[in-house]
């Protein structure tokens, strides 16, 4: 099994090839859903994701690449827009605990390229703690948790850890002010 897996993953014409077939599916099942009254469009992304708690919202053009991969509490509220991209061959997740808010077009990106050897993938598990609201158009990068009570402004790019009840904006994001804890 091993010696079929790596023949298939270091070939990069075939993974490349893969990876294709795999995007347009997913394409295709998402985009299916996207017709889909509530309801329906609810309970495909619940049956897709790797765990989903209950009374969580997905509103439209939501894309999530490798849906086993991610996972969420409960009461969370996605709107539309949002993008979810966990990396497979470092099998790094995202995870969003209960009451998370996320803004039009959050994306959250669990993996990229090492800086010094582009062919080579990096990457790191996104965690994103209970009772988080993230502004729109902001960005999640590999390997950051943001603790619970945190609050990311719009168009933030979230490159490190951001401690709990903290309010964080900018590019990079930094901590500009402290929350009360709730």
């Amino acid at each position: 099994m091993q010696g079929i897996k790596r023949g298939i993953f270091e070939n990069k014409v075939r993974m490349r090839t893969i990876n294709q077939l795999f995007v347009y599916v997913i394409h295709l099942v998402q985009g299916a859903l996207n017709l889909m009254p509530p309801i329906i469009r609810n309970l495909g992304f619940r049956i897709m994701l790797g765990r989903c708690g209950s009374r969580v919202f997905f509103d439209y053009d939501i894309y999530v690449k490798f849906p086993w991969l991610v996972e969420m509490g409960d009461d969370v509220s996605i709107n539309r827009g949002a993008q979810f991209f966990p990396a497979f061959h470092g099998n790094n997740r995202i995870t969003l605990g209960s009451d998370v808010y996320l803004a039009p077009n959050v994306c959250f990106f669990a993996s990229g390229h090492d800086v010094d050897d582009l062919s080579k993938l990096v990457g790191g598990d996104i965690v994103v703690g209970d009772r988080v609201w993230i502004g729109a158009n902001a960005i999640i990068l590999p390997g950051v948790t943001i603790g619970s009570g945190c609050v990311i402004g719009a168009g933030s790019v979230v490159t490190k850890d951001i401690p709990p009840n903290s309010v964080a904006v900018g590019n990079p994001a930094r901590v500009i002010k402290t929350r009360a804890e709730i």
